[in-house]
C-alpha cells in the first residue's frame, strides 16, 4: 500500500509537522525542531524572513486531513466558529408539575 502524506491530529498548531513525522516515521518533536532551526536560519537572510511560515500556511492548507481522524486543530476551529448552533427541538412528552414552597423553609 502506498503511504500517503496527511495533516496529523497530534498536532501543536495545524499538524503539518506531525504528518510530515508520521509520513517518514520519526518523531514530531524532530521535524518541530528542524523547523525551528530553519525558521532561525531564515531570519539571519532579509529576503528569507517569511518563507518558513509561508511554507506552513502552504502546506497547512494543501495537505488533506487524514480520513480516520477526528480533529481539533486550528482550522477545525475556526470553520466551526462561523457555524450556528443546532437548534434544540421543543419537549414534548414531559410533564409539567409546580412546585409549591413552605412559607418557612422552602421546602
Amino acid at each position: 500500500m502506498k503511504k500517503k502524506l496527511y495533516r496529523s491530529n497530534d498536532s501543536v498548531v495545524c499538524g503539518v509537522c506531525a504528518g510530515i513525522a508520521e509520513y517518514f516515521n520519526i518523531s514530531p518533536w524532530v521535524v518541530r525542531t528542524i523547523f525551528l532551526v530553519v525558521a532561525i536560519a531564515c531570519k539571519l537572510v532579509p529576503l528569507l524572513v517569511y518563507v518558513p511560515i509561508l511554507l506552513y500556511l502552504g502546506l497547512a492548507f494543501y495537505l488533506p486531513k487524514h480520513p480516520h481522524e477526528k480533529y481539533n486543530d486550528v482550522f477545525t476551529l475556526l470553520s466551526r466558529l462561523g457555524q450556528q448552533e443546532e437548534k434544540r427541538r421543543p419537549v414534548t412528552d414531559a410533564k409539567e408539575r409546580d412546585v409549591k414552597q413552605n412559607k418557612k423553609g422552602g421546602k
